[in-house]
């Protein structure tokens, strides 16, 4: 690793209270490190596990950001991001770890795609199975059904089709947003479209900055040829129903946001009962279980 004012590379990793996963993702980054310059920045949002004595020990050549507070995940990543100045930028969950080779293929795919703005890597699950870690925009007609349908039958046609679950992922291609748990950023598109909105606590930047980056005519892609593994739901630290209600918050948010000025917005109050719902559905499978 080098000055970070002189970094092609900036590895941002936000941890709150998942220390034993923070090592493992910090091992893996070090195992298999990337070949040009780069850097890494871990901002834990006031985590009382333990883990920012471990950064300071452990791993003297990390950048330590503390907070007195849990700021919530565009907050932390944002501070990382305007410490410094990297060409490349990759949010990293604590609960991911890279495999050898994923860092200099997802940096040597943008940088020979000079349109693209953001970079997803095929994310593989705990059990060995490929996460549906690239998406399409919801609409809100789409939200609302999927919302209702997934805990329902997870499998339907509607959420299928927002999950692209029926495209293969064997080759390279353009897609509306891809997942924050692991998501390569072009620091020179940021600077068009803004940071992360701090609004979102958690869930759903992602798709929002997605989002602003298709806005600006940058592109965004997934990349199957780099592979991360993604402890699901590690790094968050909270439950389901609690899981639920921030997600659903940050989906209503998002469609405020981006189309309060449209004739969509007559579409935003059956959606709030629509979420609501799912919240509900939520808690009564989690109660039942």
């Amino acid at each position: 690793m080098e000055n970070k004012k002189a970094l092609k590379l900036s590895i941002i990793i936000v941890s709150y209270n998942s220390s034993n996963l923070l090592e493992e993702c910090l091992d893996s980054i070090f195992k298999y490190p990337c070949g040009q310059n780069y850097g890494v920045i871990v901002v834990d949002n006031n985590s009382s596990d333990g883990s920012q004595e471990l950064v300071r020990k452990k791993y003297p050549g990390v950048e330590l950001i503390t907070n007195t507070s849990n700021v919530g995940f565009a907050a932390a990543n944002n501070m990382a991001i305007k410490s410094t100045d990297s060409d490349f930028i990759l949010l990293l969950n604590s609960d991911c770890q890279v495999y050898e080779n994923s860092l200099d293929e997802m940096l040597g795919f943008i940088e020979r795609i000079t349109e693209a703005a953001v970079v997803g890597p095929k994310i593989i699950n705990s059990d060995g199975s490929i996460q549906y870690s690239c998406r399409k925009f919801p609409s809100i007609i789409d939200a609302g059904l999927h919302s209702i349908l997934v805990n329902i039958a997870p499998d339907n046609p509607v959420s299928r089709k927002y999950k692209l679950a029926d495209i293969s992922r064997e080759k390279p291609f353009e897609v509306d947003w891809v997942s924050g748990s692991c998501m390569l950023v072009r620091r020179q598109a940021l600077l068009r479209t803004g940071f992360m909105d701090e609004n979102y606590f958690m869930y759903v930047e992602d798709i929002d900055l997605c989002f602003q980056m298709w806005k600006k005519n940058w592109k965004v892609f997934y990349y199957p040829h780099a592979e991360i593994l993604h402890h699901v739901g590690g790094s968050t630290n909270v439950g389901k129903v609690a899981a639920s209600v921030r997600m659903q918050k940050s989906i209503l948010y998002f469609f405020w946001k981006n189309y309060r000025k449209s004739w969509k917005i007559l579409l935003i109050p059956p959606l709030v009962v629509v979420l609501g719902l799912r919240i509900l559905l939520t808690f009564i499978k989690n109660f039942f279980k």
